[in-house]
């Protein structure tokens, strides 16, 4: 009787080391291509299983080609262990593992040889002719591909495809329409949960609209409050510290993408969801919201909580609904329509048509270059037919600009004039530091009575930036602004200098030969003297200094212009 195979005395040692028991490795995760195999009883590396199969010898490190013929001398007396295995001259099906001394077992993978065991000169070259992608693939790929390796020298682990057996190849084919795809809908797919509104949830809704439901289903103690969602924050700061943390700092109210504007409680007959920032000013915040009960997208302006503001807001109010309500009825003016007004949390709140850019950032995307004369006249008519009317109603509106002037969509050239938090009555002139510095006209500059003629010295200006792409008046200071005006006007006329309450902060008197009173401009130096301040001379846009001469020497823009074209106008 035999002796057991432990008792053994193994014939192959190299190096002092000899085959120790141990489980063959799966390195190439076997479990994951082929059924799974019957248990067996713990053999050693050396021991050997008669029946060798196609699948072992084709998924075999040391044996590339497939052959379910193949064999190996299964003699361990007759193996010289320290001969060199040479596969030059051996057909693929008869050679030998360095590692195993019998046939190759249906249930195992070969050992691949490791440095310490063996030398690198028992893994010579393999022949390019056994190694051919044809002896695996068909002739229509067999041609296009080579046997990959690992980067040591052994095939890498075989594909999907491979493990499967040889089938047919995907081919890849032109498709010129929707009948060409050939596509098959399944009626019910499978592992997919009813929809209650009728048919199956789709992997994508699962894992977007039906979110909450999958993550309970998932887990059944998982609870979804929308109230909790993270939202974006539209006001800066946005620490709440006044209004009961409804505030900032600043008497902001602190806005929230999806919050919503106005409560049923309150009575409000709107609710208004808040979706994006629209503008930021001295006076509140602009947001663009949807209002839920007519679906209507529209732009909402929350005023400060500030009493000065409210007041002021108020003042907007009564102005708008003058015009829209009896005036201009039938939207024929240009002139921004309100529709709605309520009070949240302490805050007014203005809801107005959702309108286009402003004429500024058309000027911008232009490349500060100027419109086009058509373009202008259109614009330019439009706001005049608004004035008219602010006129008419004896109404100023007090700060006129390019910002404050709206397309109302990108189609078409129709404008609207909006903001009237600084309008007034031309009865009830109380402010004095009105109108943006560029378009300020020398009435607000000097100190004098104002009316509605300050819109038309605004409108002037506008038109002339609309036409040059460039302010007329850029000052940087109200100085700046005066002195600016003059080199290009001339002195204001003599009663104006009289009246005005500021006019000796810019223009000093004098007495000339005769005895007569007269005005010069103060010198920056002298002007920054007596304020102490540091007046800069401020950038000059154009070289000529009067109006006739800069529209003269403007290069009048052209379709397809060259970029150094462009900068040679500017």
């Amino acid at each position: 009787m035999n002796s057991a195979p432990a008792t053994q005395q193994h014939p192959y040692e190299h190096n002092g080391e000899v085959d120790v028991q141990m489980e063959d490795a799966d390195p190439y995760n076997r479990s994951k291509y082929a059924p799974p195999r019957p248990a067996h009883q713990h053999r050693l590396s050396t021991q050997y299983i008669p029946e060798a199969s196609s699948a072992a010898q084709r998924y075999s490190p040391m044996n590339t080609v497939p052959n379910s013929n193949a064999t190996y001398s299964s003699s361990p007396q007759s193996q010289n262990p320290t001969a060199s295995f040479s596969y030059h001259n051996q057909a693929a099906s008869s050679r030998q593992s360095p590692s195993r001394q019998g046939n190759y077992s249906s249930e195992r993978y070969q050992e691949p040889p490791t440095p310490t065991r063996y030398q690198s000169g028992y893994i010579p070259p393999l022949q390019s002719s056994e190694l051919s992608p044809e002896s695996f693939y068909p002739g229509s790929l067999g041609a296009h591909l080579s046997t990959p390796t690992a980067g040591n020298g052994r095939p890498a682990p075989p594909t999907r495809q491979q493990s499967q057996g040889i089938g047919p190849v995907p081919r890849v084919q032109k498709i010129k329409n929707m009948q060409d795809l050939r596509h098959k809908i399944s009626q019910q797919p499978p592992y997919r949960r009813a929809n209650p509104e009728g048919g199956f949830i789709s992997p994508l809704q699962a894992l977007t609209t039906y979110l909450p439901a999958t993550y309970r289903i998932c887990n059944p103690s998982f609870k979804y409050e929308s109230s909790r969602n993270p939202r974006r924050v539209l006001t800066k700061p946005s620490k709440g510290t006044k209004n009961d943390g409804y505030d900032n700092d600043e008497s902001d109210y602190i806005l929230y993408v999806n919050d919503i504007l106005g409560s049923e409680e309150a009575g409000h007959k709107n609710r208004y969801l808040i979706l994006d920032v629209l503008g930021q000013g001295t006076f509140g915040q602009v947001v663009k919201c949807q209002n839920l009960r007519t679906q209507e997208v529209v732009a909402v302006k929350v005023i400060k909580n500030r009493t000065a503001y409210f007041n002021q807001s108020m003042m907007e109010v009564s102005v708008l609904d003058l015009l829209n309500q009896k005036l201009d009825k039938n939207d024929d003016h240009h002139l921004l329509r309100l529709k709605d007004t309520f009070i949240h949390r302490q805050h007014l709140c203005l809801v107005f048509e959702l309108l286009s850019v402003n004429l500024y950032e058309l000027i911008k995307q232009n490349q500060f270059r100027g419109l086009s004369t058509t373009l202008v006249r259109v614009f330019a008519q439009q706001l005049l037919n608004g004035l008219a009317l602010l006129n008419k109603a004896r109404l100023i509106h007090c700060d006129l600009k390019p910002e404050n002037i709206l397309l109302k969509n990108l189609e078409s050239p129709i404008i609207k004039i909006i903001d009237f938090g600084s309008a007034c009555d031309e009865r009830q002139t109380v402010y004095t530091y009105i109108q943006s510095r560029f378009y300020r006209s020398p009435e607000v500059l000097l100190g004098l009575p104002y009316s509605s003629a300050i819109d038309m010295w605004s409108l002037g200006c506008i038109v002339v930036e609309l036409f040059l792409g460039l302010p007329l008046f850029p000052g940087s200071s109200e100085y700046n602004q005066v002195s600016r005006i003059v080199e290009m006007m001339g002195m204001p006329p003599m009663w104006m200098l009289e009246m005005g309450k500021q006019s000796g902060e810019f223009f000093e008197k004098t007495t000339d030969e005769f005895g007569r009173r007269t005005y010069r401009l103060k010198s920056m130096e002298q002007y920054s003297r007596e304020h102490n301040v540091k007046e800069q001379p401020s950038k000059k846009y154009f070289q000529a200094t009067t109006l006739p001469e800069i529209i003269r020497s403007y290069s009048m823009p052209r379709k397809n212009m060259k970029p150094a074209e462009i900068e040679r106008g500017k």
